[in-house]
């Protein structure tokens, strides 16, 4: 399915961004054009991902983050985000996964398919004793009441493509989602989740990524024409990047 993966070893997040190749979030973007939605992503929502990953995965960058010149929104974020991570790593397992895990490490490779590059960052990759299995951990926050309605929502926000992109392109056979709850009931902790993708949300997934970088191969022409891409070709990899939104 990929070929030439490459650790892009000791890079930061917006060093990735950098990173030429067609992202997770890319997808969701090309899907949005093929869809015709016009929605762009709203920046709290983006600075709050931030903090909660930054808060679960890098803990001492996070406490050492100067906050001087964030606004009171921002800061009200970070705080929410902050306490989700506590959360989560009063459960033994995601205590667990973050103590054995490698946090955030960015990789490329080509789709054989379509000769595109991709790029991927895990949130934790756990490889087995003997590096016979690899596992992938994504940490999620949710508006879900319960447990079956984060399931459900696992098709519907395309985690299951994101999870099936991640472990085609590391070769890893087992991706497992950590969800917290942002608003529980009144009284209540919010609930945490351990959710391993089953085989068949791994193959819808598949048919999801599939589908779309076949889908922005297709149409890297007129999809430069109007500005939603830059393309080049490069040893051997035909090397798209989409536009700024």
């Amino acid at each position: 399915m990929f070929h030439s993966l490459t650790h892009r070893a000791g890079i930061t997040q917006q060093q990735h961004r950098a990173l030429p190749g067609i992202s997770n979030t890319d997808l969701s973007r090309v899907a949005d054009v093929v869809l015709g939605n016009t929605h762009k992503p709203w920046a709290p929502a983006l600075d709050f991902g931030s903090y909660f990953h930054s808060a679960i995965l890098e803990p001492e960058a996070f406490d050492a983050e100067h906050t001087g010149e964030l606004t009171g929104v921002q800061l009200t974020a970070r705080a929410q985000a902050a306490l989700l991570a506590r959360i989560i790593k009063r459960h033994r397992y995601p205590r667990h996964v973050c103590y054995r895990g490698i946090p955030e490490q960015s990789y490329t490779a080509t789709h054989e398919a379509t000769g595109l590059l991709v790029k991927v960052r895990p949130d934790l990759i756990i490889d087995s004793p003997k590096k016979t299995r690899r596992t992938l951990v994504d940490f999620k926050t949710t508006s879900c009441a319960t447990l079956e309605q984060f399931t459900a929502a696992i098709e519907k926000y395309d985690y299951d493509r994101q999870g099936a992109f991640y472990a085609d392109v590391m070769g890893a056979q087992r991706v497992v989602l950590i969800a917290v709850q942002k608003k529980p009931k009144a009284g209540k902790q919010p609930a945490v989740w351990v959710v391993e993708l089953s085989a068949e949300q791994m193959a819808m997934g598949r048919k999801k990524y599939g589908k779309l970088l076949r889908e922005v191969r297709e149409t890297a022409g007129r999809m430069v024409g109007a500005g939603q891409l830059r393309a080049s070709t490069t040893a051997g990899s035909a090397t798209v990047t989409l536009a700024a939104a």
